[in-house]
């Protein structure tokens, strides 16, 4: 085989040294040798070295098909999956190699061993065409080096990653590189009489399409006759129908020039108000941030600025450079993504526009050099398919001393993020649409990382979990007949599904209280869950006030609770203040229940994977590496 990573050398192996921007496979040639290398290329321009080889190792695949090469700084994936539609709905056998299209490539092009391999079984498999996304990465990495391509297409060229490419002029090289290599060249129009797509710049990028089918043998007529019954890829200007009264989409515009020319198609069709909800990448070029934050309060109504892979950087920094290009004061500023996407549907009326932009199809954002699970389709399709009539209240208000820091306890990070973010997405995938979050020690700190926007209660004093509920009643919603309660400094790990079995059991059991328990090896710190020989609910305990007997139950109270909300008003304040601890703790509703006969469920977590109590800096440490791992899966 031939590699370039040399941690999948095996015996007999070729290994080709690429210097790439921050590993250099110079470096790891002694580890390549000691791994069964037996050839070594490492000298001259090995990334072409890389292409002749692996085409050569596949038996020159690209030379048996009709490869058509498309770039530009927008529309490449639509003009490719164009392309491909009237293809194969005319009967070529024809493959589609994008970030979308095959699963696994997160880059735009493949490197160009996976390239090799994917167009070879392609020949195996009777293709005929082949129409592969390339980008100017790909490009200048080395990616479709040794690739023939018979048509090259150019969508259109505006500055875009400048961070990587440093000027204009060295982007536009890289792109004209790729585009004068292949037999045929085509070149997009600037305008188009064609109405067969949503918005101007799709049925130019449909134009662009029938000219290549055309060099292929396909007639204009015959391409406007099969693109009657093409489809947008996922993830661009897609809509998500809903019965709510606005209208909401899904586009993957993440430029200036891509950004303008979706919000002037959507502005043409909006009967009400349009509201845009997008981010600026981190660590990518920072000029075109002031630029979107101007187009965007140029062409909407209100513009929501947000993340969008912030890497490392701040994201506050990001969303300051943002503001500065806006031309009017119609913007908000809300870091979490989950959080301004239910801000956007919470305000939008009848007529509406919601316009989600930056992600489109991607399944995942990265916080410094973590890839978290992130759909833009799939968080919106759980907030407007959720629950009308339940509430979830966070509590986050403690101090967290034990943790010896000035930071408030919910803002340290868990693979860089803050722990409090977590439990708002999990409970905003889980269908909770109304959430109330109760703040309490530096508060104006948490509220300038989350958004005053958001809905939040303040406990003055930290009275306990119960007197923290009692502070959230007044922003709670007056249809709410169901009450959510977690901790935000226990509920990272919380899966969106789990959350939902817990309040489908309440539910379906008629249940008073529900709450969650699990078998802890170390129980020390916890509340300990009181049965009886036969299994029975006895009730709960604080370990302040445990019994050494009752100190050795291994079940734990995890602190996730629903509530009858109609319940919960008239019974909360029979809570007594603990003797112990001055506080009043919400378990005791669980003895006030019992005791009342009144029906009370227990849904039992199967082991600790969903919950991590953060008290102290190595329970962080033992988080971190819980959280890595479980991204890694």
């Amino acid at each position: 085989m031939i590699q370039f990573d040399s941690r999948k050398i095996k015996k007999g192996d070729t290994f080709v040294a690429i210097r790439g921007l921050t590993v250099d496979g110079h470096n790891y040639i002694e580890d390549a040798k000691k791994r069964g290398a037996v050839k070594i290329y490492d000298q001259g321009d090995t990334k072409q070295i890389l292409g002749k080889l692996a085409s050569e190792y596949y038996k020159n695949p690209s030379s048996k098909l009709k490869i058509v090469g498309v770039t530009g700084t927008k529309g490449k994936t639509t003009t490719c999956h164009l392309i491909h539609h009237i293809l194969t709905q005319n009967g070529k056998k024809t493959g589609l190699i994008s970030t979308i299209s095959v699963d696994g490539f997160h880059t735009t092009t493949p490197d160009v061993v996976t390239l090799n391999k994917t167009l070879a079984k392609m020949v195996n498999q009777g293709y005929e065409y082949v129409v592969l996304e390339v980008s100017s990465h790909g490009i200048d990495q080395g990616r479709i080096a040794g690739i023939k391509f018979d048509i090259s297409v150019l969508t259109n060229i505006a500055p875009e990653h400048l961070d990587y490419h440093k000027t204009f002029k060295e982007y536009k090289r890289v792109k004209m590189m790729f585009v004068n290599s292949a037999k045929y060249r085509v070149f997009s129009p600037k305008t188009t009489d064609l109405k067969i797509l949503k918005g101007d710049f799709n049925n130019i990028n449909a134009e662009t399409a029938i000219e290549v089918c055309k060099e292929l043998g396909i007639s204009k007529e015959e391409s406007l006759k099969v693109l009657k019954s093409f489809k947008l890829p996922s993830g661009r200007l897609e809509e998500i129908k809903n019965n709510l009264g606005f209208r909401i989409f899904v586009d993957f515009a993440h430029t200036p020039d891509s950004l303008e020319a979706v919000l002037k198609y959507l502005r043409t069709i909006t009967k009400g108000r349009l509201i845009s909800v997008f981010g600026c990448a981190g660590e990518r070029d920072p000029r075109k941030r002031s630029k979107m934050g101007r187009i965007s309060t140029n062409l909407t109504d209100l513009s929501i600025f947000t993340a969008e892979d912030p890497r490392t950087e701040n994201i506050l920094k990001i969303l300051n450079q943002m503001k500065r290009g806006a031309v009017n004061k119609k913007y908000l500023s809300i870091p979490e993504r989950g959080e301004a996407i239910s801000y956007a549907l919470s305000v939008a009326q009848n007529g509406d526009i919601i316009g989600v932009f930056g992600k489109g199809h991607e399944k995942s954002m990265c916080f410094e050099n973590y890839e978290h699970p992130w759909s833009d389709y799939d968080f919106i399709m759980n907030q407007i398919n959720g629950y009308k009539n339940l509430t979830g209240v966070i509590l986050a208000g403690g101090r967290g001393a034990r943790m010896h820091s000035s930071l408030p306890k919910i803002l340290h990070a868990i693979s860089g993020r803050p722990m409090i973010s977590f439990s708002l997405e999990n409970l905003r995938n889980a269908g909770i649409k109304n959430i109330v979050t109760v703040f309490g020690y530096k508060r104006n700190i948490i509220l300038k990382r989350l958004s005053k926007n958001i809905n939040f209660a303040i406990q003055p004093k930290p009275l306990g979990t119960g007197n923290a509920v009692l502070n959230a009643f007044p922003k709670i919603p007056k249809k709410t007949s169901m009450l959510l309660v977690i901790n935000g400094d226990d509920s990272a790990f919380y899966t969106p599904k789990t959350i939902k079995n817990v309040i489908e059991l309440h539910k379906n059991n008629n249940s008073i209280l529900t709450f969650v328990s699990l078998i802890q090896k170390n129980p020390a710190g916890l509340g300990r869950v009181i049965r009886n020989k036969n299994g029975k609910l006895l009730g709960t305990v604080e370990e302040k006030n445990a019994t050494e007997k009752q100190k050795n139950i291994k079940e734990v109270n995890d602190g996730l609770y629903v509530f009858n909300y109609k319940w919960l008003q008239k019974n909360i304040f029979r809570i007594k203040k603990n003797s112990v601890s001055s506080e009043y703790y919400l378990p005791d509703l669980i003895k006030i229940a019992l005791k009342n006969k009144e029906k009370v469920s227990v849904y039992k977590l199967p082991d600790s994977s969903e919950w991590q109590g953060i008290n102290t800096p190595e329970q962080l440490i033992e988080a971190e590496k819980k959280m890595q791992k479980k991204l890694q899966k």
